[in-house]
């Protein structure tokens, strides 16, 4: 079978509350366009039904499927298993809270193709998020500027990927920075950048993950990794050998 046009990951870690409408939604807009595409639920080990809401909807429609983990891994396994189960000309990881309205991302889409671009960077000009959150992420862009020279807005917030780009990466962090290391990748490898201004809307069910005080301390010391493995340095096992995980897709 040829793989989709397009491929949507969804994130979901305790989103009975929108889970469902939100796959139903992606799954009229994809449809709309009248072209081969695939929704894969990235099921983080929820315990609220989440689980159970989206092993139906994958025995409801052919389109999607799940990628079910066994136990909760964290947002950076999630982001990782988003890139390597997808199998599109272009990918992109979307949350399951609605956040991010499906409606938007044609216009994300049209992007994409109007500007030959290889990524594209979804800002949030109206951001609905707490003040130390924001806080944190202008800390985040500062520094991976300061030490990458990517600058640009809303690192952590929804990309469009080539599966061209996607083949190239390598991926090996454990945390957000997933979404940082993959951006600095396509940087280096010369890939076009593009961004859009896309309305972020508020959570209205579930809880927020992604405030720990303990993965935000993580994340900074994942940062400063990355640049040492940037310079040259090979982050290697407890055995001393070399450790380094492709971000390919799998059928």
């Amino acid at each position: 079978m040829a793989p989709p046009k397009w491929s949507v990951a969804v994130m979901c870690y305790n989103e009975s509350g929108s889970l469902e409408a939100m796959i139903r939604r992606t799954l009229a807009v994809l449809r709309a366009r009248g072209e081969p595409f695939e929704i894969v639920i990235i099921e983080d080990g929820s315990a609220d039904g989440s689980r159970e809401i989206a092993a139906r909807l994958a025995d409801e429609n052919t389109e999607v499927r799940v990628h079910q983990h066994p136990t909760n891994l964290g947002i950076g396994s999630v982001l990782t298993d988003g890139y390597r189960q997808t199998r599109g000309d272009v990918t992109v990881i979307l949350p399951a809270d609605l956040q991010f309205a499906p409606e938007d991302l044609p216009k994300a889409m049209a992007h994409m193709i109007e500007s030959n671009a290889d990524v594209v960077m979804i800002r949030r000009p109206d951001r609905h998020d707490p003040p130390m959150r924001r806080i944190v992420s202008a800390f985040d862009e500062t520094l991976v500027g300061l030490l990458f020279g990517v600058w640009q807005r809303d690192l952590h917030w929804v990309k469009l990927y080539r599966r061209s780009v996607l083949d190239r990466a390598t991926i090996l962090s454990t945390t957000p920075m997933v979404d940082t290391e993959l951006l600095v990748q396509a940087h280096r490898m010369g890939a076009k950048i593009a961004s859009i201004d896309l309305p972020h809307h508020p959570r209205t069910t579930g809880q927020s993950t992604g405030a720990k005080v303990s993965l935000l301390i993580r994340t900074f010391v994942e940062l400063f990794r990355l640049r040492l493995r940037r310079m040259g340095r090979v982050e290697r096992d407890s055995g001393g050998r070399a450790v380094q995980h492709q971000a390919k897709s799998h059928p």
